[in-house]
């Protein structure tokens, strides 16, 4: 890594090695390979697994999207201090909506805000991430108080408890626990209770601790991973806490698409969650009750082998669900034994779809139990959400969808000047 900082002049890196680099055959061959920009033959690429009309199901019609943005914030003196940030917007866009815009292309900017604007929540949160701590606390305890709070303030707890707790059973099946952070002793948690004690140690405890958000940080230092972590598990935290409402009002979730803004996965110590979302997607499709969730994939490894499988659908309604063996071997280059795979963080299977002309989409749609070779008829609501997706296109970006482009609006957290902002408000507060 080189020296570059306040002033002083870049370190510079040896060229003349870059000679007989690219003289190397491999490499040559590499280069080649990389800047070959044919599309890849059919040939080369798996069949499509169906077909959707893209006309026949009506059902949803209206869509509530959750996105988050987050920023790390250095402070402008004393830049070993650190303050992240974490916006969370919830915004529901009605189809009829949608409809009177497209007819009233010209329509006021302030119309337009009715429409859309009257739908929006946001979840504005901070995180101490380094050097900074609340008195007489640590950076860890610091981290795990304002988790506490924030949850608590924006009242996402009965959406936490009742995936932790599988409310939706009578008797729980699988035991929550945790280890304690002060003796290491496993704490069974108590059923439905928000706070607990270790029966060892006598250490207190929130439920927002289950998240574990914390767990991988020392004493002195934490990452800026467990600020995307926590956006990650307020982003989650949000959709559930309005499915859980709606749970019991079946018209309702019979007409509402959830979607999110990435792929459906929990990573680290919250694909706790993930087992209980699993549990409970297919206990209400055992019940017949259907929950539409749906996330999509802009960049990463999936999406950039959507832009490669283009060429494969050529109707609007092609889909292809890749099997797990596929997704590990073909996109992510990776080997594959399925005696040995086991996937804690997804809740949602992956495919490719052509939902108009110009929208070809990486997309995942949850299928209760995780399955390696999911079929058209595993994944939940399939039909229903890609014909809800073809009327949602926006030409604004490629591939965009009209609610992901207007919730993204209303919750990123831009470098530039958003980024200042923020420092100049962290400075502040650092000043007294």
């Amino acid at each position: 890594m080189s020296y570059a900082k306040d002033g002083y002049p870049t370190e510079l890196a040896n060229k003349v090695g870059h000679i007989k680099l690219v003289q190397d055959p491999l490499v040559q061959r590499l280069i080649e390979s990389f800047e070959d920009q044919k599309p890849l033959p059919e040939g080369v690429l798996p069949e499509i697994s169906g077909n959707v009309d893209l006309s026949s199901d009506k059902s949803i019609t209206q869509v509530i999207t959750v996105d988050g943005g987050h920023q790390t914030v250095p402070n402008m003196v004393r830049p070993e201090r650190q303050v992240g940030f974490v916006q969370v917007a919830l915004q529901m866009v009605k189809f009829e909506a949608i409809e009177f815009l497209s007819a009233h292309p010209m329509a006021d900017p302030r119309e337009v805000q009715k429409l859309i604007g009257r739908y929006t929540h946001n979840i504005l949160t901070a995180l101490p991430v380094i050097g900074v701590h609340l008195p007489g606390q640590t950076l860890k305890d610091s981290i795990r108080e304002a988790i506490h709070r924030f949850i608590s303030n924006y009242e996402l707890y009965p959406a936490l408890a009742y995936l932790v707790y599988r409310q939706w059973e009578p008797t729980m099946t699988k035991q929550p626990s945790m280890l304690c952070h002060q003796c290491n002793d496993k704490i069974d948690l108590p059923r439905n209770q928000l706070a607990f004690t270790c029966t060892k140690c006598g250490k207190s405890y929130h439920l927002s601790d289950y998240l574990g958000l914390s767990d991988r940080d020392n004493e002195d230092r934490s990452t800026e991973e467990t600020v995307s972590n926590f956006r990650a598990a307020l982003e989650v935290l949000a959709m559930f806490s309005l499915i859980v409402k709606f749970l019991e009002h079946e018209t309702i979730m019979q007409k509402t698409l959830f979607l999110l803004d990435g792929p459906l996965l929990l990573r680290a110590q919250l694909s706790r969650l993930v087992e209980p979302i699993r549990d409970l997607l297919e206990y209400q499709r055992a019940q017949h009750r259907t929950i539409y969730i749906l996330g999509v994939e802009k960049n990463g490894e999936f999406r950039g082998f959507a832009d490669s499988y283009v060429t494969r659908l050529k109707r609007s309604g092609d889909y292809f669900i890749p099997s797990t063996k596929f997704l590990i071997e073909s996109v992510n280059g990776r080997s594959f034994d399925p005696t040995t795979y086991r996937n804690r963080v997804s809740y949602g299977a992956k495919l490719v779809a052509r939902v108009g002309a110009n929208h070809v989409l990486a997309l995942n749609i949850p299928t209760g139990q995780f399955i390696l070779e999911p079929k058209a008829s595993d994944l939940i609501g399939l039909d229903a959400i890609m014909c809800a997706l073809s009327k949602l296109t926006s030409y604004g970006y490629d591939n965009a969808l009209i609610p992901i482009v207007l919730a993204n609006n209303a919750s990123s957290i831009s470098n530039q000047p958003s980024a200042n902002l923020l420092a100049q408000f962290v400075d502040s507060l650092m000043k007294g």
